[in-house]
């Protein structure tokens, strides 16, 4: 069991109604989505400090899980934020590159400020629903919400593919760390080619393996839920 699995089913709120956690989390990410950033800091605040009390992780270890997201944030972002023209007077802030300027306007600042607030209580908000709800309770949401069956059983295949691949993934690093095979710089590529080839063939014998025991078990393309 991952440790997130394993700190769903250990939350404080695992009695409450799955239902009730799904309409909380929508409610906050449209409340996230459409307040300003003064009330998205402090959804902020208030979230992730019931997730951590509520998961009883450790603080650490919670903003550790933070910062994972954050190079994909940080780069879109500056995307957003800089911009080139060749006049600077429209800059608050530029940098001469060659015949031009790179630099920060006022509303790319702000819609920059905007969007950085946002998507981190979007991300608080998201940590929040996947550490208090376990995955069998997230398919039950998904049931009430009437999604359609195809997308629930692949959002159960997908869940269950994560296992046999990260399953997999430590087999052979375990076996490779034996051998001291990422010892050096040159053994560490070689090991990581190595890994990665043989974690694709692995992952498709682990799958002929499920779908052979599904055929005997009179599968007919339908899981129950």
């Amino acid at each position: 069991m991952l440790l997130i699995d394993k700190i769903a089913y250990e939350n404080r709120l695992i009695d409450l109604s799955p239902g009730i956690k799904g309409f909380l989390y929508l409610f906050l990410l449209i409340s996230c989505f459409l307040a300003p950033p003064t009330i998205q800091i402090l959804i902020s605040l208030v979230i992730g400090g019931a997730t951590i009390y509520v998961t009883k992780v450790r603080i650490s270890r919670y903003f550790k899980w933070l910062l994972i997201p954050l190079p994909f944030l940080v780069i879109s972002i500056l995307t957003i934020l800089f911009s080139i023209s060749t006049y600077s007077k429209e800059f608050i802030f530029e940098i001469p590159v060659f015949n031009h300027y790179l630099g920060v306007t006022e509303s790319s600042f702000q819609l920059g400020t905007r969007l950085f607030f946002r998507s981190a209580s979007c991300v608080i908000c998201t940590y929040f629903f996947i550490l208090t709800v376990p995955f069998h309770q997230i398919l039950v949401i998904m049931k009430k919400a009437h999604f359609p069956a195809l997308l629930i059983e692949l959002t159960m295949l997908m869940y269950r593919f994560i296992f046999i691949f990260i399953d997999e993934l430590l087999v052979i690093k375990r076996a490779q760390d034996m051998r001291f095979g990422f010892k050096g710089l040159k053994n560490s590529y070689q090991s990581l080619g190595a890994l990665i080839k043989i974690l694709f063939f692995q992952t498709f014998d682990r799958f002929n393996k499920m779908i052979l025991s599904l055929e005997m078990k009179f599968f007919d393309g339908d899981f129950p839920l």
